[in-house]
């Protein structure tokens, strides 16, 4: 009996003690596991309000898909009748402005057809279809048709009047001689052309 009763006692310790561990981890389990659900409920929130400040502060940009035309042509007439052509090794519209081109090594031929046409290149230029101009930039080059020829920075060219006019430096050579200038405007479908600024002007004779 003696025995039996020492047994059944460290039957009861040993349950008692299991009891204990267990309800220790009842007890951690209800302490932890809120704390864990609020934290991942806190991280959710933090996220959600960081995202919708990034969407606030910065606004997706739609991309825009940039159309290039390759070898473009467009033609026109001047005021006077006179036919032109502008080609280009590319072109973009500008999607700001539809009515503004980039072109890309353009070149512009004035009075298509005619004996004599008025042949200018760039390495760049802007075409404007609402008031029919056109901006050339770079190695600008200038040939009137009759031998004379032109090489500025950039030249300024009303293809509805066929006039060009430039405020850089121009470098001009032709069967009379040679002339330079700071700028210059070309007139009358260049029979008049006029050369303002530091102009320097050698005549050969004839």
């Amino acid at each position: 009996m003696t025995t039996a009763a020492a047994m059944t006692g460290r039957s009861m310790s040993a349950d008692l003690a299991r009891w204990r561990r267990r309800s220790r981890r009842v007890k951690l389990a209800r302490v932890v596991l809120p704390a864990g659900i609020a934290f991942m409920v806190a991280m959710i929130g933090v996220q959600v309000g960081w995202r919708s400040y990034m969407a606030a502060t910065h606004p997706l940009v739609e991309a825009k898909t940039e159309i290039r035309l390759i070898t473009p042509r467009f033609y026109g007439q001047s005021s006077d009748g006179r036919s032109f052509k502008i080609t280009a090794r590319s072109a973009v519209r500008d999607d700001a402005d539809p009515r503004r081109i980039f072109l890309d090594e353009p070149a512009l031929t004035l009075g298509l057809g005619s004996p004599t046409p008025t042949r200018m290149t760039a390495k760049h230029g802007v075409y404007r279809q609402d008031d029919f101009s056109l901006d050339l930039k770079g190695d600008v080059r200038l040939d009137d048709g009759a031998g004379y020829r032109f090489a500025s920075e950039a030249s300024l060219v009303d293809t509805k009047t066929g006039n060009v006019t430039g405020e850089t430096t121009m470098n001009g050579e032709g069967p009379t001689g040679q002339v330079q200038s700071s700028a210059y405007s070309v007139y009358d479908k260049g029979d008049r052309i006029v050369f303002r600024g530091g102009v320097r002007a050698r005549f050969e004779r004839q």
